[in-house]
């Protein structure tokens, strides 16, 4: 049985929430009296994790609305727009002022940019002919806890942003906040930085350590390592199907800022329901890492435990039952009420789950740990796609196959889009060319030489094209990298899903996540050089700091950060390294993602 990993290292992260909220109250004052709150409905939850509506409205917000096309009633003299920089969604902003405007003319327009007020915000505005008509203000938030080891800073946007559109603004957002852990808790002595988003992190976050107070530099510090990760240094983790309880929920249901919204038929009742996950609930802290073949029998057992002690009371005298009453019933009603619910949510899970679903995984697991059939699995996709099975459904098991095959040939690519095409619509061209930009789906390069006569020559040929074969192509690196960081674990190696100690567990054993398994390395003494060597092998370039020889180099606290999403499965393993290799491991993202996000997040509407 997997137990929860000690929490007694004196880092306190729910202050990160209380500075947020203060930071997000003085933007409210800036705005005094009553007023409607516009929500960009990205922001929605993230806001509902940092304050809370009692909050919102001590501080004079009446209203709140979602942001949508047309401006919701004016109910008040002031409309306080909290928005991210996205230029649909500014010029909805637009076009509500100029409508609100028209009918109102005292009203007072106050614009809340998320993360960061960016440039072309006033340039915008300007065009509209609204500088100055709308009052212009910033909320940078810093990282929000949804439990005491997993932060997030809710950027939704920020794969498709950094990876695809070379946006890489939501970097600066990414150095604050880790600047502001540094100044919480001490400047990080030892850091490890993987690929492009993250060299633009560490360049910004050097910039704001030049600007730190001298106090700050010679802070002890609290936390000793720094890891940042793009998300493309793996993206075999996220196209794998999730295996653990958590991974599974958010496959299923979706899980935003840490609250999953559990439909009618899992809760009993007319509508649904928004449960926070977090480990100040017992029953849920004890299944979250489970595997999910696992937790029904442990949710049994303990409500049989449950039932059993509630059946004592039938045999206590009066004064015992009025104790039991007192200290124990509300307990125990509690605690029956989260195993009901937790059933519940398993026996809906299972029963909408795809009649094939072993075959789904037998194929997943077996492109990598090579121990299937390339061809039966490019027939098990060919099967999905004529089912016309979900888009997201598809198009991860193909990226996947294309990944674990250092990259489909062009023969191949060509076929498999004209299935694509034909099962989901041609405006997804645009969503493969997308894919294969952001190389998650792998396209191997090949030449076809003739001279310049038209009259083939084979022997040279034969010639380019080996030379050909051995220069670098895009996507063609994860075969080496799982062999180089020992991704795919022997094959008679036992792992145990149900008390882990490896965390291949999260996928049954197949494949070990690749960001858990480099900071693993790095933890537990591999060489620096060594893994420096091998992350060569990751798409984008490492920078390494160490502190000087005889400097304290902190304590067994590690702070990662994944930018771009990180999944539940990489949470449960992490969870389980801090285990084994006894440390606080503080987990940080833009977001939490699953694989579907990943590839629907460049998907053509």
């Amino acid at each position: 049985m997997m137990t929860p990993a000690p929490q007694s290292l004196g880092l306190d992260v729910e202050i990160l929430r209380r500075l947020s909220r203060d930071r997000l109250v003085r933007v409210l004052e800036d705005a005094p009296g009553a007023k409607d709150l516009i929500i960009d409905g990205d922001l929605m939850k993230m806001l509902d994790r940092i304050s809370g509506a009692t909050l919102l409205r001590s501080h004079g917000v009446e209203k709140m609305y979602r942001l949508d096309r047309l401006p919701p009633p004016v109910q008040s003299a002031q409309r306080v727009y909290v928005v991210q920089p996205s230029l649909i969604t500014l010029k909805y902003v637009a076009d509500h002022v100029h409508s609100d405007k028209l009918n109102h003319p005292d009203i007072h327009i106050h614009l809340v940019v998320v993360p960061r007020l960016v440039s072309w915000v006033t340039a915008l505005l300007e065009e509209e002919g609204l500088y100055g008509v709308v009052m212009l203000h910033e909320f940078t938030p810093d990282f929000i806890p949804l439990d005491n080891d997993l932060l997030s800073l809710e950027m939704t946007n920020f794969f498709r942003n950094a990876f695809l559109e070379g946006d890489f603004s939501g970097c600066v957002s990414v150095a604050r906040a880790i600047n502001t852990l540094q100044g919480l808790y001490g400047r990080i002595p030892n850091v490890l930085a993987h690929g492009r988003a993250a060299k633009a992190v560490m360049n910004t976050l050097e910039i704001l350590n030049e600007q730190d107070s001298p106090k700050k530099v010679h802070q002890t510090p609290e936390i000793g390592h720094l890891f940042i990760f793009d998300r493309d240094a793996d993206y075999v983790t996220p196209l794998l199907t999730q295996l653990t309880y958590e991974g599974v929920l958010d496959e299923h249901f979706g899980i935003h800022a840490g609250v999953v919204e559990f439909p009618s038929d899992v809760v009993g009742q007319d509508s649904p329901r928004k449960v926070p996950l977090n480990s100040k609930d017992t029953i849920y802290d004890n299944i979250r890492n489970r595997h999910f073949a696992g937790v029904s029998s442990y949710l049994i057992t303990r409500a049989r435990e449950v039932k059993a002690k509630k059946d004592q009371a039938q045999n206590m005298t009066t004064g015992q039952i009025r104790d039991f009453v007192a200290n124990e019933l509300r307990t125990l009603q509690a605690l029956q009420a989260t195993l009901g619910l937790h059933l519940k949510a398993c026996e809906t899970i299972t029963k909408s789950m795809r009649r094939d679903f072993e075959t789904q995984l037998a194929t997943e697991h077996g492109l990598v740990t090579r121990a299937g059939n390339s061809g039966k699995a490019m027939k098990f996709l060919n099967d999905c796609l004529a089912r016309m099975l979900p888009l997201a459904a598809n198009l991860r098991l193909l990226c996947l196959y294309s990944l674990t095959q250092d990259g489909i040939s062009r023969q191949e690519y060509e076929k498999i889009t004209s299935q694509v095409l034909t099962a989901h619509g041609h405006k997804h061209l645009v969503t493969l060319h997308y894919l294969r930009q952001l190389g998650l789906l792998a396209v191997a390069d090949t030449s076809n030489v003739s001279t310049g006569s038209g009259v083939s020559n084979a022997p040279l040929q034969d010639r380019l094209a080996q030379v050909t074969s051995l220069l670098p192509k895009k996507g063609s690196g994860w075969r080496t990298a799982a062999k180089r960081f020992r991704l795919i674990p022997d094959a008679d190696e036992p792992i145990d899903l149900h008390n882990p100690t490896h965390m291949s567990y999260v996928f049954n054993g197949a494949y070990t996540p690749a960001i858990p398994k480099v900071v693993g390395d790095a933890l537990t003494g591999r060489g620096t050089q060594s893994l420096s060597d091998n992350l060569k092998v990751l798409p984008g370039t490492t920078a390494i700091i160490t502190p000087p020889a005889g400097s304290a180099t902190g304590p067994r606290v590690a702070l990662v950060v994944v930018l771009g999403g990180i999944t539940y499965a990489e949470v449960a393993a992490f969870r389980l390294l801090a285990l084994t290799s006894a440390t606080r491991i503080i987990l940080a993202s833009t977001n939490t993602a699953t694989g579907a996000q990943l590839v629907l997040s460049v998907a053509q509407e």
